[in-house]
């Protein structure tokens, strides 16, 4: 398989990431262009995508002070330019089938379909990658660059849409490892249900007791039991209850917020 030579614009938006990025840039060697979209590193990170740049790597690197993480993934877009788009963050890897499915979807002359879902495998700390037979989530995040958008009104859990037909690719996922502790996890669970709960009040979205109620547990049921994080033992069950908390906090701050003049 010949290195940078499938005609995909890989899109990495990051902010002190040094630590991450490296292993990430060395599994999407494939694509022809990289756009890296750099919001104020401080860690070395400019500095270790350099380093690749030295080393051949077809890497446009820019600066883009933060505006949030849609409009950040749309400036990261509005410079591609590359048929096909490959949307993945620092601290993902591109295994070798997902990289093997990637090189064949975008070489063939087929395009009917127009966007492809990935699933991806979280790494869960103290256990390591989610057990094989678990339901990876899938993500939108290969598709065709013409006619893809983003919503600019979502704040967090912003994915690019596509016009048409998609489909999943089913050789291969997306490694996601990062170490997170349980007090980062609440803490990121804390902070992504206050950009939802804002979002959803934009939207004119209204609190529901029957939602703040059951929509909690129904996310732990749906993790634990119908995705299969059971097999993962404790460490699945903590994962399926932090999802849980995040739901709860995300309604019960919808609740908060409607109540609030503000």
């Amino acid at each position: 398989m010949t290195r940078f030579a499938s005609p995909v614009s890989a899109l990495i938006i990051c902010v002190n990431e040094a630590d991450m990025i490296g292993p990430c840039l060395e599994s999407i060697d494939f694509c022809s262009e990289i756009i890296i979209v750099d919001s104020g590193s401080t860690d070395g990170t400019v500095e270790c995508v350099k380093s690749y740049i030295a080393k051949g790597y077809p890497i446009t690197l820019l600066h883009n002070d933060w505006p949030g993480f849609p409009r950040q993934r749309q400036f990261s877009l509005d410079h591609a330019s590359q048929p096909w788009c490959l949307s993945i963050d620092p601290d993902e890897r591109v295994d070798d089938q997902l990289r093997q499915s990637i090189v064949a979807i975008t070489q063939a002359a087929d395009d009917k379909i127009r966007g492809w879902y990935i699933r991806r495998r979280d790494w869960l700390k103290g256990y390591g990658y989610a057990h094989r037979w678990v339901l990876h989530n899938r993500l939108m995040r290969l598709f065709r660059r013409e006619g893809a958008t983003i919503d600019l009104t979502a704040r967090v859990h912003e994915a690019f849409q596509v016009p048409g037909e998609t489909g999943t690719i089913e050789e291969g996922v997306l490694l996601h490892r990062r170490e997170i502790s349980v007090e980062e996890d609440l803490a990121r669970a804390n902070a992504y249900s206050s950009l939802k709960a804002v979002t959803l009040v934009q939207k004119g979205k209204k609190p529901g007791l029957v939602r703040l109620v059951l929509s909690p547990f129904g996310n732990f049921l749906k993790f634990y039991l119908a995705k299969r994080y059971f097999l993962c033992g404790r460490h699945g069950f903590v994962y399926s209850m932090s999802v849980m908390i995040y739901s709860f906090a995300t309604e019960a701050k919808l609740y908060e917020a409607s109540d609030d003049p503000a």
